[in-house]
């Protein structure tokens, strides 16, 4: 009987690992193949609720999101999170466009509307709670269209800095009401003005009417008469997330 000899690994394929820095980088190239679809990175970044510098952490392979901007960042680019997190699923599909004219999934009407003229802001895949419940982010990949010189003159916020969100609850009733579409100029982060913000407290997304005392802690105040007012101190204060101010809210009768 004839010996045979195996000779160890001679078939067996090479095994490629595939390192972290393999995996941010393609991370980043999905990135990139988003922005295509859209004017500017700022722009994408806005519409998401994060700071521009942030974002471009992000393109550098500086930083990465948490798993709640990468939600959001999915939702607000109209692609699937498996695709954007791993490279996963089937490739997004994007609209085609005409240089800036256009976003991905609205297209141009018989009538050549300018969409140069609007400002498309998608709904967020957060919703701001006003009251005691658990926000539930909007479904599917909405968008509001809003022409550039309705926002500077009724909101007085250029439109670049907008961000569109969805109150949920009755605390800041009559002001805002449950359901109520909220526009926030994502520039006034700082508290500069009196007013009602979007903010990020421990985890949790709020809309409050916000007050900053001389010693630099906060109050948050309910429209609500039913609900008090929170007391923030300086040091915490230091922690919260500033998405912006509320310049114009509505909603059905």
């Amino acid at each position: 009987m004839k010996s045979v000899t195996r000779q160890k690994n001679s078939a067996a394929a090479p095994v490629v690992a595939r390192g972290a820095g393999a995996e941010k980088q393609a991370f980043v190239e999905r990135l990139q193949i988003i922005l295509t679809h859209w004017p500017s990175a700022d722009r994408l970044a806005r519409s998401m609720g994060v700071s521009p510098s942030a974002f471009r952490k992000w393109l550098k392979g500086e930083a990465e999101p948490s798993r709640e901007r990468l939600v959001a960042l999915a939702h607000a680019a109209g692609v699937g999170v498996a695709w954007l997190a791993e490279g996963e699923g089937p490739e997004p599909v994007f609209e085609p466009m005409a240089g800036n004219r256009r976003r991905q999934g609205v297209r141009e009407t018989s009538n050549e509307m300018d969409w140069s003229e609007f400002v498309l802001l998608p709904r967020r895949a957060e919703a701001a709670a006003a009251g005691s419940v658990t926000p539930v982010a909007p479904s599917g990949n909405a968008f509001m269209a809003l022409r550039h010189d309705w926002v500077r003159s009724v909101c007085g916020v250029e439109p670049g800095k907008l961000v569109l969100e969805t109150a949920i609850g009755e605390s800041m009733t009559p002001t805002i009401r449950d359901g109520n579409t909220l526009l926030i100029d994502s520039s006034d982060q700082t508290f500069r003005n009196f007013g009602i913000y979007v903010l990020e407290i421990n985890g949790q997304r709020l809309v409050k009417r916000v007050q900053r005392k001389h010693d630099g802690s906060l109050v948050l105040i309910s429209d609500n008469s039913a609900y008090q007012a929170d007391a923030v101190d300086k040091e915490s204060a230091d922690d919260v997330s500033v998405v912006g101010r509320v310049v114009w809210a509505g909603g059905t009768v």
